[in-house]
């Protein structure tokens, strides 16, 4: 019933709107043919005439709403030890590239003097982290680097000089930043420990997504070195200090055993869907205005985040309206847009007009 009134309503604006206009004998084509390509959009003080093939009556298609998410694969568990004060790198237990189990010895140190020592050891003593999971997933977001911490364990010697370090966590030693006897200033980089077996990516997202978001959300995600679908979940949501930005921390998913053909640093492009299955519409791309599409024509076809344009549509009163729309994904098959916004009681006008068409009859030349 809905679909044989809007067949009404359409043959009502053809027919009626095209009657209040009689053709100048002037306007007339040879072979009596129109299109949208010959026939000139004309504004006047209250109606826009135009061809008929400047009218697109509504086509919807279902569609799951989702986010793009966009990262660089990261170990979970990583760290770079920092010298707590000036200091003295008396040994060096450990090689580039080894392999290191929880709690393996990997440097000693032997501070200036005795009062230093003191302040030292009472800083090795403290919480190996020191570091939230929001802080420390803000943190690699925004500088793409290895983090900071301290793990400083007191020696069992003697001497209240002497710290030995010690490997938090089983993992890797990705770089070692100082040589044997060397010295040391405070807050100087000493080693980076990862461990790659388990990986996150951090995706900056606009902060209104966040009531779309949960932890434990599934994420699907690729990389450009590899065709295959991998799958995260997010692990955590943290507001950045950037302004109106959230981060998205998402740990990849592997079965035990698995190994994964990823590797630290590459970037990831990812999807998590939110919501129930939605209603758009499709249209031409001459009929998008105010954005820019060139993103959309490549894999996966969807913006990355909300990509806002405008459609102009006409309305049950015969009028012009510019109507904000979000444009959803790109069909490299039909080569149109499904764009979210657009009520199904109303024509879409594929005509490119001046903002001052807006509440305007159109009319059919």
């Amino acid at each position: 019933m809905v679909l044989i009134l809007k067949r009404k309503w359409w043959l009502l604006l053809v027919l009626g709107l095209g009657a209040c206009q009689p053709q100048n004998p002037s306007d007339a084509r040879e072979g009596g043919e129109t299109s949208a390509d010959d026939t000139p959009i004309v504004v006047n003080e209250d109606s826009v005439a135009m061809a008929s093939d400047d009218i697109l009556s509504i086509k919807s298609s279902r569609y799951q709403p989702s986010l793009g998410l966009q990262g660089t694969l990261e170990p979970i568990n990583q760290i770079i030890y920092r010298a707590q004060r000036a200091a003295e790198v008396t040994q060096i237990l450990v090689q580039p590239e080894q392999w290191v189990e929880k709690d393996t010895p990997l440097m000693v140190l032997q501070v200036k003097n005795s009062a230093q020592a003191e302040g030292s050891q009472t800083e090795a003593q403290r919480a190996p982290d020191g570091h939230s999971e929001a802080e420390i997933q803000e943190q690699a977001a925004e500088s793409r680097s290895p983090l900071l911490a301290d793990n400083m364990s007191e020696s069992v010697a003697a001497s209240q000089k002497t710290l030995l370090v010690r490997a938090p966590f089983a993992g890797r030693v990705d770089k070692l930043y100082v040589e044997e006897g060397a010295s040391v200033p405070a807050d100087a980089e000493l080693l980076h420990i990862a461990d790659s077996r388990t990986l996150k990516f951090v995706a900056a997202v606009p902060l209104q997504a966040k009531s779309q978001l949960s932890v434990g959300q599934t994420v699907s995600f690729s990389t450009e070195q590899r065709d295959e679908k991998f799958t995260g979940q997010i692990s955590e949501l943290v507001a950045s200090h950037v302004p109106n930005q959230l981060l998205v921390a998402v740990h990849v998913i592997q079965k035990e055993g698995e190994v994964l053909p990823l590797q630290s640093g590459m970037a990831v492009t990812g999807r998590v869907n939110y919501g129930q299955i939605e209603v758009g519409t499709i249209v031409p791309e001459r009929g998008i205005h105010d954005a820019d599409l060139s993103a959309l024509k490549s894999p996966p076809y969807q913006p990355l985040s909300p990509l806002t344009a405008n459609v102009w549509i006409i309305k049950q009163d015969q009028r012009l309206m510019r109507q904000p729309v979000e444009v959803i994904e790109y069909d490299p098959d039909t080569k149109q847009y499904l764009v979210a916004g657009i009520s199904n009681d109303s024509l879409i006008c594929l005509a490119d007009l001046p903002i001052a068409s807006a509440g305007k009859k159109v009319v059919i030349s």
